[in-house]
């Protein structure tokens, strides 16, 4: 994808990929801490977005997929 912001006063435009986490809020901490860890830009984005809701066969085996 290509994204278009704002860092450092300049407006920067770069080629990036787009990586989905599926996790519980539990685990929301340690994989931030190992996307900061490994990742090579100063301030990668790392937001959590809610599941307000969703067909319920994929809910139930995302439930029973994301690590405990």
């Amino acid at each position: 994808m290509t994204s278009v912001y704002r860092w450092q006063g300049q407006i920067e435009k770069a080629t990036e990929n787009l990586l989905l986490i599926k996790t519980l809020r539990a685990s929301y901490a340690q994989v931030e801490a190992a996307i900061k860890a490994n990742h090579p830009y100063q301030t990668p984005e790392i937001i959590a977005l809610p599941i307000e809701t969703g067909a319920e066969d994929y809910l139930a085996w995302l439930a029973q997929s994301v690590k405990r």
